[in-house]
């Protein structure tokens, strides 16, 4: 039987060998407040982030620059320190890219992107975890890699997309979702639902909505940045490793920190 410390992706695992993943949410709190100390606001940091973060050349050069007072060469600095143990084989994916997949700004991530996109999703549950649980409706989007693997998934589609129909005990869909009902927010598969039309449709009705998503880094941080677009407060735990068909060729099993989900619920 595969132990949770087996679950390693393409490119990062937030186990790193350990039994679970809380030892990586502490030293990325602990980070995010030192960090925090040479700004004003975590609204301060993530803009300098988001402004810097597709910048790959500039990024690797200003890592280097150990002497320098820069905000972006400090966070890369330290965070390469604290969270390169949570990276698995991402140079050499790097460096076997092919063509077409060097253009697919998912799968190109570099490792400079990656500690500032673990950053921002701290930054952004921070600054967001008040807005996301006042609002009057939610919805929950899950990655459908976190079905069980092992049984047939029976999940069924509505207006919006498709609804955990609760078929195996063993499957992290249906424990994630039960969670997610039980404070009344809306969880759905994600496999068709519209993001923007169902932002831009809330924004015209005036109606008080907020998001919650769970993805690899790479794909969680382009979704909290898809509903900032849209004002819509958006928070989210990001899978606890890179696992599906797109990374790995394959569907492997895979799992997220549910505690760490209940931490922003509450």
């Amino acid at each position: 039987m595969q132990s949770n410390s087996d679950i390693v992706g393409k490119t990062y695992s937030l186990y790193s060998e350990k039994t679970d993943t809380d030892e990586f949410y502490m030293i990325l709190s602990e980070l995010v407040d030192s960090f925090l100390v040479h700004t004003q606001s975590d609204e301060e940091l993530i803009s300098i982030i988001r402004k810097f973060t597709n910048k790959k050349r500039f990024l690797k050069k200003q890592k280097k620059k150990t002497d320098s007072d820069s905000i972006i060469t400090k966070i890369l600095t330290e965070a390469e320190t604290k969270l390169s143990k949570y990276f698995t084989d991402i140079d050499s994916h790097l460096q076997n890219l092919s063509l077409s997949e060097k253009c697919d700004t998912t799968l190109s991530t570099s490792r400079e992107q990656y500690l500032l996109n673990m950053i921002e999703i701290e930054l952004v549950n921070r600054t967001n975890r008040e807005n996301f649980n006042s609002s009057r409706i939610k919805y929950a989007f899950l990655p459908h890699c976190l079905h069980d693997l092992d049984k047939e998934c029976l999940s069924a589609p509505d207006e919006i997309d498709y609804i955990c129909k609760s078929c195996s005990k063993n499957c992290s869909i249906n424990s994630v979702s039960k969670l997610m009902k039980n404070r009344s927010i809306n969880a759905y598969i994600w496999r068709e639902a519209d993001l923007k039309k169902i932002f831009k449709k809330s924004n015209t009705n005036g109606q008080s909505i907020s998001a919650f998503g769970i993805a690899c880094i790479p794909e969680l941080v382009s979704g909290l940045r898809l509903c900032a677009k849209y004002n819509v407060p958006a928070i989210g735990v990001p899978l606890d490793a890179n696992r599906c068909v797109r990374w790995m060729g394959d569907f492997y099993p895979n799992s997220v920190n549910e505690k760490k989900i209940l931490s922003l619920l509450n």
